[in-house]
């Protein structure tokens, strides 16, 4: 049996979809893959993937998804693939529509958050809410990584119930295990990255440098923490992609720099360790507002034992238990995010209880094998032989 997955950019690929693509590689199926070139898909190739560089744009442009509907479907056609996998907003709208024309008989779609939500203007909502309703009709599958998107999709009659699945999200909880980190190691890491000696709080966050991910409010409660723990350092894990719709680092550094707390915080660009980097933290925040499906940086995080201040978003809430495993609180809101960091900087005893917590939670509920077989189970529905 051929599979095809299709994303809109190779990173996605590479970090977020591999894990389970290679899985089901090692079930004895043809995993191709689908998005735009980048330098990730050589090393996607070296480890089996059939790979179909397809310029993917992240935004609605009328010649240029046409054009890309086109190549997938030549590409569909010409591998025989059994089944297409859809990701990603605007790449799981053309990939369906290409499977469809090519004839495929199964498709399937992981939503990694709708692209509607709560938060979303009026107009907006409507406009995404509409396209992903027509692009139901030629679904067979809709895979969710979280339960609220399925509840969601349930109440405004998106598509039949039976099309739904939930899939969830999770992480290689041996590769992010606290008890790997080597010492020695970590205190080069620390040094290499310019952390300061004196520094002996460390709150980092991991996300590209988009402004809906929230660093900005990030900076904006250091600032508002620093008089009171004049030691604090914040780590910035992740860098900025050329194709991001709203670039954001020299913003981002123009309110460092504003602040004056240059020496305060630290950019780490893209980065393959994040174990090892998350090992040097103390507290993890994501003050994202943006439509996430389940972090999978949260869930990273709470698996190397840290506890979590998240926002009181779709996926957040879901992952982070409020007063249990870290706090959740009010989106784009520096102030309270600020308050919530504060209670953790200044009793250890609250980061070590409510991180054992989170890996506990990981253990029983995030394991990426539990969304391994979650996914065989829903092909083999399909007709799969696996």
């Amino acid at each position: 049996m051929k599979i095809l997955h299709i994303c809109a950019i190779a990173p996605t690929a590479k970090i977020l979809l591999q894990p389970q693509l290679k899985y089901f590689l090692s079930r004895k199926l043809t995993v191709g893959i689908a998005c735009s070139p980048g330098l990730e898909l050589k090393e996607l190739q070296e480890n089996g993937f059939k790979v179909h560089p397809v310029q993917i744009d992240r935004s609605i442009s009328l010649f240029s998804n046409l054009r890309s509907v086109y190549q997938l479907t030549k590409i569909i056609r010409h591998n025989q693939y059994d089944l297409v996998h859809v990701h990603t907003p605007i790449a799981a709208v053309l990939g369906r529509i290409a499977a469809r024309l090519a004839g495929v008989k199964r498709i399937v779609y992981t939503s990694h958050g709708f692209p509607f939500h709560e938060l979303s203007p009026a107009s907006q909502y409507r406009f995404y809410f509409t396209v992903e309703k027509l692009a139901a009709l030629i679904t067979d599958l809709i895979l969710s990584q979280n339960h609220e998107d399925i509840a969601t999709a349930k109440k405004s009659g998106l598509c039949p119930p039976e099309k739904l699945g939930y899939l969830g999200n999770g992480v290689d909880i041996d590769r992010f295990k606290r008890e790997r980190i080597d010492f020695t190691h970590q205190t080069e890491l620390r040094k290499s990255l310019g952390i300061p000696e004196t520094a002996n709080s460390i709150i980092g966050t991991i996300g590209r440098l988009t402004r809906k991910k929230g660093s900005g409010y990030l900076i904006e409660a250091a600032a508002k923490l620093l008089p009171e723990f004049p030691n604090l350092h914040v780590l910035i894990i992740g860098g900025q992609l050329n194709t991001d719709p709203e670039p954001f680092q020299t913003e981002l550094m123009e309110k460092i720099h504003t602040l004056g707390i240059e020496k305060h915080v630290t950019l780490t660009g893209d980065r393959q360790d994040i174990p090892e980097l998350l090992g040097l933290l103390d507290i993890f925040t994501l003050p994202t507002f943006t439509h996430e499906g389940l972090p999978r940086s949260i869930l990273e995080a709470m698996s190397m034992g840290l506890p979590v201040v998240a926002t009181d978003i779709r996926g957040c809430r879901e992952a982070v238990v409020n007063g249990k495993t870290g706090f959740i609180v009010p989106p784009q809101n520096s102030e309270k995010l600020a308050e919530a960091l504060r209670t953790l900087l200044s009793n250890s005893e609250l980061r070590q209880a409510y991180g054992k917590a989170g890996r506990q939670r990981i253990e029983a509920e995030y394991d990426e094998r539990l969304v391994f077989r979650r996914l065989e189970e829903f092909y083999r529905e399909l007709g799969v032989k696996i």
